[in-house]
Formats: structure tokens, C-alpha cells, sequence
């Protein structure tokens, strides 16, 4: 078994999601926040008045760890709970307008993320690594 180039695909991906990764902690850092703290700003951003549980679903995170990134971003001044007028042992969630100001802030950060990695390609291989990206996401059969 040659490793070298047996696994070629996945060591190239592996390089480029780990160099993204990095980028993304660098950019965030700068505006006191990890991946997933930009995870949860992004998702209430995209979902406002959602609860908890959907955000944790959301981060693939046990709520006692959402709970914690909440308690963060509520101390930073990002995030608003708000109890259900239908349920008063539920919270809603809202970015303050600090959090709204900020989101677009990481957008940003994603943005140029996105830049940089398409920058090799024309709008033709683009569209084509688009395609056989998503038929791995969809064929690899990664839960198995």
C-alpha cells in the first residue's frame, strides 16, 4: 500500500481544511471569538427567536456546551434571550444589535475565505468542484 498516493484526495483535503481552519481561528480571534461562538452568532442571525435545542442540534453539541457559548455571548453583549410569550420556561434567542454589527463582521471573514480558495479557478472548475464535492458529501457515506 502506497500512502503516498492511496489517500492523495484525502490528504489534499486534509491540507486545505486544516490551512482554512487556521485562517478562520486567526480572522476570529480578532474579534474575541471562536469557530463555534461564530457558529451560534451565524445561526440566530439566520434564525432569530429559536431556541436552544435548535442551536444545539445546529453545532452537533450537547445543550449543556450550548449553554456555555450562550452564557459567553450573552456576557460579550451579542445575544438576547428572550422567554416565549406561548411558554415561559423557554428562551428565545436574538443577536443585540452588537451581535447583528459583529455577524456581518464574520460574513466577511467568510467571504474572503472563499475568495482565497476559489481564486485558482475559473468559474468553470469551480462549478465543477462544486459538483463533485457535493456528490462526496452525498455518496461517501460518512455516518457508516
Amino acid at each position: 500500500m502506497n500512502l503516498g498516493t492511496d489517500n492523495e484526495l484525502v490528504e489534499q483535503l486534509f491540507q486545505v481544511t486544516r490551512e482554512e481552519k487556521k485562517f478562520i481561528q486567526r480572522e476570529l480571534k480578532q474579534y474575541g471569538l471562536n469557530v463555534l461562538q461564530a457558529q451560534a452568532l451565524n445561526f440566530i442571525a439566520n434564525n432569530p427567536g429559536s431556541i436552544q435545542k435548535e442551536l444545539s442540534r445546529y453545532l452537533g453539541k450537547q445543550e449543556a456546551s450550548t449553554t456555555n457559548i450562550l452564557k459567553v455571548l450573552e456576557t460579550q453583549q451579542l445575544v438576547i434571550r428572550r422567554v416565549a410569550a406561548d411558554n415561559e420556561r423557554r428562551k428565545k434567542l436574538y443577536l443585540s444589535p452588537a451581535g447583528q454589527e459583529l455577524v456581518q463582521s464574520v460574513h466577511n471573514v467568510f467571504i474572503e475565505l472563499e475568495q482565497r480558495v476559489s481564486a485558482p479557478l475559473d468559474d468553470e472548475e469551480k462549478q465543477a468542484m462544486l459538483v463533485l464535492l457535493h456528490r462526496i458529501n452525498r455518496q461517501a457515506n460518512f455516518n457508516h
